[in-house]
């Protein structure tokens, strides 16, 4: 199997089906440990979700469970798109892990765009890491680059989480949504 080390005893084919059945579970338990190994796909979406009216809303979210980022450097990375509506109302996206802000476009009024994100959030420590978040939009090619350091906790179960908000309902859509774990 790509990307798997060699399983070890191989499965006997010439079982009956009780002995296939052990064999069958013997190999995903050994196979459990490997499935964290990267690049792993954490968590995906397909829309489009759009924001719910006057107010922040989840537009996606993953859970990254405890031991995810065990390893120094290791790192999720991150790639949404979508488009916000054809209206003048004032929009805003944000990527943010557990209660820290990775990024915000900060309230724009963004016209009937296309937007891209891409982002990587690398651990630093168990309590820190540092994240970089690149944004475009088709909006006279506006283009946002920001990188921070920010606090969280590894040793508990954290929220990864794209948000819009907007005036009305659906401003903002997501359309597509990919988590990556590198380690």
């Amino acid at each position: 199997m790509a990307g798997f080390r060699a399983l070890t005893p191989n499965i006997n084919i010439n079982t009956t089906s009780g002995q296939l059945r052990t064999e069958l579970l013997n190999t995903f338990t050994r196979l459990d440990g490997q499935l964290s190994s990267s690049p792993y796909r954490i968590g995906s979406m397909v829309g489009p979700v759009g924001n719910s009216t006057g107010a922040e809303s989840t537009l996606a979210s993953t859970t990254i469970s405890i031991g995810t980022l065990a390893k120094q450097e290791s790192s999720i990375l991150i790639f949404a798109c979508g488009k916000t509506n054809v209206n003048a109302n004032v929009k805003t996206l944000k990527l943010k892990f557990g209660t820290a802000e990775l990024f915000t476009t900060g309230a724009t009024a963004f016209n009937g765009v296309d937007w891209t994100m891409n982002a990587e959030l690398v651990r630093t420590s168990a309590t820190t890491q540092t994240a970089w978040v690149q944004f475009f939009s088709t909006a006279t090619l506006t283009q946002k680059v920001t990188v921070s350091t920010v606090s969280v906790d590894l040793a508990q179960n954290q929220t990864l989480t794209i948000r819009g908000e907007g005036v009305a309902a659906n401003d903002i859509s997501l359309y597509y949504w990919k988590n990556i774990l590198l380690t």
